[in-house]
């Protein structure tokens, strides 16, 4: 029998030394790399590449306008089939400008030759004087309501069209007869300017001058 009292008080001492000495065993593998897996981390997010910049913004060309002076009738009219070829090939418009002007102060056009008669019988009415339908093909079936030499007396006028009643009406702006042009020529192609100087030699008598753009 004491065989198996010292058996039991055996298993007893051995139960207790497990419990008693398991704080001192070394720590499972996952603990020991543990610290290692953070510095992996670390260093992929040090490396990590750099967030790519945004590609510099291209800004359009800037435009230049060009004023053509001095030109006789016949050169005028030779610059412009020049004019014509150049901007077939280069990137550029141009507009003939008259040296004189006049205002025509008119009603707009009307759809029909019938509502303009009924039109110009109702400011007739309205005791408008001077006033007729226009027959020209540009301006057909608009009413005239006279021409004026600058803007102050164009503004006169309609102020009085309004006096009585008239509203609607537009000022445009005409080239006076026998007048004398100009080129406004605009270009975003420096390669234009160079043509130009090019092709102002032949006529030296003329002007080219930079001057600011219009605005479009």
């Amino acid at each position: 029998m004491k065989w198996i009292v010292w058996t039991l008080l055996a298993m007893n001492l051995a139960v207790a030394g497990f419990f008693l000495g398991r704080d001192y065993w070394p720590q499972a593998d996952t603990d020991h790399h543990a610290p290692m897996n953070v510095d992996r981390l670390s260093l992929r997010s040090q490396s990590a590449p750099a967030a790519k910049e945004a590609p510099p913004s291209v800004t359009a060309p800037e435009a230049f306008c060009v004023e053509w002076r001095g030109l006789s009738l016949d050169e005028f009219a030779q610059v412009r089939e020049q004019l014509k070829a150049l901007a077939g090939e280069r990137v550029m418009s141009f507009t003939e400008v008259p040296l004189n002007t006049r205002r025509w102060v008119i009603f707009p056009p009307l759809p029909s030759a019938e509502s303009a008669a009924a039109k110009l019988n109702e400011l007739t009415a309205a005791g408008v004087q001077d006033a007729f339908v226009v027959q020209d093909a540009a301006w057909r079936n608009a009413i005239s309501l006279g021409l004026f030499a600058n803007d102050e007396a164009a503004g006169r006028r309609l102020r009085e069209l309004e006096g009585k009643g008239v509203l609607g009406t537009r000022v445009e702006v005409l080239p006076r007869q026998g007048t004398g042009f100009y080129f406004v020529i605009r270009s975003e192609d420096p390669d234009a300017l160079k043509s130009l100087s090019g092709i102002k030699q032949a006529y030296p008598n003329s002007q080219q001058s930079r001057v600011a753009c219009p605005l479009s």
